[in-house]
């Protein structure tokens, strides 16, 4: 793709999202086009008008020159060298006329060797009242169909599903929405009582030749070189063969009408794209290898403690005489009630733990350690979620990661650890406590993602490390033994250690932010957390919040499970055959025969991953497992 943008951030985005929102007139600009406007267009048609439309060719030249004046420099400044196509005025009078469809504009260039954009820059603020433009983030990329007024729209039908996906745009008077001319946009009515006018300006590279699409008669489509200003010409002839320009060739073109499937999947695809994209990590591992294999998955496995070192823990775990107080099945010594036992524990795990994991890590620092026990309980699972934010800025690589240190043989019968891989990329909002009080982005899947965890068989000193931000969970303990295990919280050394509470408002849309230290966690765990939210009361001890606005995309379940797919996640077969048992009233035709497995290779253990089985599918009702679960489940959310 031919670089257009001269700001490599501005370019990244473009690439990655279709268009960028950038300060671009002065207040005193923004006026003098209006200004120009006002003094060349008397008389406005209602609905949306454009001033191409005009066929006074004196005003138009006049227009044009006026924007010229006040955006060539603009141009230069901001954009490698490109050709302009044009401007013009677009103006949207108050009432329904004025709604412009989802489209795509026209294309114009060798896609996707190149990139046409469209400056739009409003004259006054614009929001949802007043028709702002609305986008589908990444849509650019989602089709290479061709695009113009004689051939098919390929989201034809899907504009249901398309309009669900449009983000509206608000701007300021001047600001500028740089946009693909293949990206699905659209802008509402004006319901304001004013007139919504715009400047919008084309450009493509300098190096990119300008070309028209033309279906004929024959359904053959006749490809045009045209001149540069072929579109201000144009307009008063849409849906006719050019009357000016070169044709150069003529072909067969099947056009394609995309259908609801394929427009998710596509959707899902540019997800996986996008977070790819936007995740970054400080380096944590010395191994290179392990560093790039964690940042891909979100997780890894290898051994860290001997069998000295385990039977220590173990011992001094059965001193402690702990029991699952709740009777969940699932329970961290951290919620304990007597505090100086939880930094008794802490310090004991840490000294364990931190001198091997030193071997592993580099410029770290811990903030957490408890054990995590899963009793025996038939029906306690641990439900899939991502834990609390614990650090600041992830944005910026800075990640918090859960050392879950197994002191047992861990497998399918004793609720071993599963993952959803690469899901530390699929969600970037904060996690805030308490729970279950504060809403999050799996609360309607936390069930019906189940069966795609990736579980994993570990033996006892082994490490889990695993983002905060990787979905995880785990089956029922149907063993008479307990399964126990270390958990360690480690991040990069300079990492500032936050909490983000829920603001007990009501809302749910705002969260407060703590700067905190690690003896924040002795101090307040989840149980406490929950009653002071009912209560109203605010955290004390670590200064004045910060508000932060609580946001976070929704997906519907089968646009989750297609991005956990995508992700390399499958079906897992033996531990939903489990649960099905478990829970009963599932009712089966037959066996379900076991795949073959594949390995992945890790540094220093293999991981399974069992492929998918359509069969499965047939024979069992994914969606009455789920349900059966939820119905009869009894366990812990964190």
């Amino acid at each position: 793709m031919a670089r257009i943008f001269k700001d490599d951030n501005r370019q990244q985005q473009f690439e990655l999202k279709g268009f960028v929102v950038i300060p671009f007139l002065s207040p005193s600009e923004t006026l003098a086009l209006s200004e120009l406007y006002s003094n060349e267009i008397k008389e406005t048609p209602e609905g949306f008008y454009s001033t191409s439309f005009s066929n006074d060719t004196v005003v138009k030249e006049k227009l044009i020159a006026g924007v010229d004046k006040i955006f060539d420099e603009k141009i230069k400044s901001t954009f490698e060298a490109v050709k302009k196509l044009g401007s013009c005025f677009l103006n949207k009078s108050p009432g329904p006329q004025g709604e412009m469809p989802i489209h795509q504009d026209w294309t114009v260039v060798n896609e996707p060797e190149f990139d046409s954009l469209t400056i739009w820059v409003p004259l006054c603020d614009v929001n949802e009242k007043n028709g702002a433009m609305q986008v589908v983030e990444g849509s650019h990329r989602y089709s290479d169909a061709l695009r113009s007024p004689s051939l098919v729209n390929p989201f034809l039908d899907v504009q249901t599903e398309v309009r669900k996906d449009l983000e509206s745009i608000a701007m300021k008077a001047g600001d500028a929405l740089i946009f693909s001319q293949a990206l699905l946009h659209a802008s509402p009515q004006n319901k304001s009582s004013n007139q919504r006018l715009v400047v919008t300006y084309g450009l493509i590279p300098s190096s990119a030749q300008m070309y028209f699409y033309h279906k004929n008669e024959l359904n053959l489509v006749e490809k045009y070189e045209v001149e540069i200003d072929f579109f201000q010409r144009y307009n008063t002839q849409i849906g006719q063969p050019p009357s000016t320009g070169k044709k150069v060739a003529e072909f067969n073109y099947n056009e394609y009408l995309i259908n609801t499937e394929e427009y998710r999947k596509i959707k899902n695809s540019y997800f996986a794209r996008k977070q790819n994209a936007m995740y970054k990590m400080i380096p944590l591992f010395i191994d290179e290898q392990k560093q790039k294999y964690f940042e891909r998955e979100g997780f890894a496995v290898f051994p860290l403690l001997n069998e000295t070192e385990v039977n220590d823990l173990k011992l001094y775990y059965e001193s402690l005489n702990l029991r699952d107080e709740k009777g969940l099945g699932f329970h961290v010594s951290m919620d304990n009630a007597d505090k100086n036992l939880c930094r008794q524990i802490r310090e004991k795990i840490w000294d364990t733990a931190l001198p091997k994991l030193s071997e592993h890590l580099k410029n770290f620092k811990p903030f957490v350690a408890s054990f995590v026990v899963k009793e025996t309980n038939p029906k306690g699972v641990v439900p899939a979620h991502q834990d609390w934010s614990f650090v600041d800025r992830e944005e910026d690589g800075y990640s918090s990661i859960t050392c879950w240190i197994t002191l047992v043989d861990t497998n399918l019968d004793n609720g071993q650890m599963g993952v959803i891989r690469g899901s530390h990329k699929f969600m970037q909002n904060h996690r805030p406590s308490p729970s279950p009080q504060a809403p999050v982005p799996l609360s309607e899947h936390m069930f019906s993602i189940f069966p795609y965890l990736h579980t994993i068989d570990m033996k006892a000193g082994e490490v889990l490390m695993f983002d905060n931000r990787t979905i995880h969970a785990s089956p029922p303990n149907t063993t008479p033994a307990i399964r126990l295990a270390a958990g360690v919280g480690v991040t990069q050394n300079d990492a500032q250690l936050v909490h983000y509470f829920m603001k007990p408002d009501g809302t749910y849309k705002t969260m407060l932010r703590y700067n905190v230290d690690e003896d924040f966690f002795l101090k307040y765990e989840n149980a406490t957390l929950a009653k002071m939210f009912d209560e109203k009361k605010l955290i004390e001890g670590y200064g004045e919040p910060i508000e932060v606005p609580y946001q976070y995309t929704t997906y519907s379940s089968e646009e989750l499970i297609d991005i956990i797919k995508s992700a390399g996640n499958v079906f897992n077969v033996p531990m939903t055959e489990k649960l099905a048992k478990l829970f009963g009233n599932i009712t089966q035709e037959k066996k379900v025969e076991e795949p073959k497995q594949e390995i992945i290779s890790t540094e220093q253990k293999p991981v399974e991953k069992w492929p998918d089985s359509r069969s499965f599918f047939k024979k069992y009702t994914p969606l009455n497992i789920v349900k059966e679960i939820k119905s009869r489940l009894v366990g812990a959310q964190s």
